[in-house]
């Protein structure tokens, strides 16, 4: 009789183990998805690029600049960010996210006519955002800080 106790107690505990497994690899795997960032720049005809620069507590200096899909400078961030892979990072939004030090930021704005593709904009520290969204950031390129440096460097 204990023996049929335990035998179902067993079963309840292997059964909420298997469970536990399901929502870790619902929150590890389906969570993080990947980010197609060559799909939109396709769609896109222009792109705006804001540089901004924050030094200590003095206000951000932006710079802000346009350029069409024909332009060299758009090719360029094209042939920078085509093979770059990202991931959404689950459950950290812009809210939690603070520079304590300097900061440096290049965002562009892919979009078509007037309606926005994609948001991209990456830190000189390595944190990349897409659409608003944290993501891991991986290239052939290099990882966020080299991309970063990459898209500044083109910016002309």
């Amino acid at each position: 009789s204990t023996q049929g106790v335990s035998s179902a107690a067993s079963d309840v505990y292997k059964r909420q183990i298997m469970a536990l497994w399901v929502v870790l690899f619902v929150l590890l795997f389906v969570s993080n998805r990947r980010v197609d960032l060559k799909t939109d720049i396709n769609k896109s005809t222009s792109v705006s690029v804001s540089v901004e620069d924050t030094v200590s507590l003095s206000p951000s200096v932006v710079t802000t600049r346009a350029y069409s899909a024909g332009d060299d400078t758009y090719q360029a961030f094209f042939r920078i960010l085509q093979n770059a892979s990202c991931y959404q990072k689950f459950n950290q939004n812009a809210r939690s996210y603070s520079h304590d030090y300097e900061a440096h930021s290049i965002t562009l704005r892919f979009a078509d006519g007037s309606s926005q593709n994609l948001l991209f904009t990456v830190y000189s520290d390595g944190v990349c955002q897409v659409n608003g969204k944290f993501v891991f950031l991986r290239s052939p390129n290099g990882n966020a800080e080299a991309i970063y440096q990459l898209l500044r460097d083109a910016v002309v």
